[in-house]
């Protein structure tokens, strides 16, 4: 329990993981932490009503930098705020919450988004009304699993 509190602290008083490693294939940023210590440390924040949340990734239009069961934090972020290269949370006309990259903007309220993996860009607009949040951490992603040697 102290190791997970002490990761914990670390990763939200840093701007980097204790121990964080960035692979040269895929660029990402991880914390050398399992699937289940991840989800369990996702769980023990405590956001304060601040309107962030923990999820899971499905999928693979955000891949290699996310890929499938990536547990992530995603915390709210005022729409003028957004800038072109962010990972956003929105949802879309389904109910479903899509995390995607915003390429550019399109006119003064709305943006365009795409999955970095995706050959087109997001049909839907990202707005005001459907934004979610800004990825905030990455806490585990397949690349933090522990490789043979």
């Amino acid at each position: 329990m102290l190791k997970q509190v002490l990761l914990l602290a670390a990763l939200f008083t840093s701007g980097c993981f204790i121990g964080c490693n960035t692979t040269a294939q895929n660029n990402t940023t991880f914390a050398p932490v399992d699937y289940n210590e991840a989800f369990k440390l996702g769980q023990m924040v405590k956001f304060r009503d601040s309107g962030a949340y923990m999820a899971r990734t499905s999928g693979t239009s955000m891949e290699p930098v996310l890929t499938k069961n990536t547990i992530i934090i995603v915390r709210p972020i005022d729409f003028d705020d957004l800038e072109v290269g962010m990972t956003v949370g929105y949802t879309n006309k389904d109910g479903y919450r899509v995390l995607h990259q915003l390429i550019r903007r399109a006119g003064s309220e709305a943006w365009i988004a795409k999955g970095i993996n995706n050959t087109r860009e997001d049909a839907e607009r990202v707005t005001r009304k459907n934004l979610l949040g800004v990825l905030y951490t990455v806490l585990y992603n397949e690349a933090s699993e522990a490789t043979a040697h």
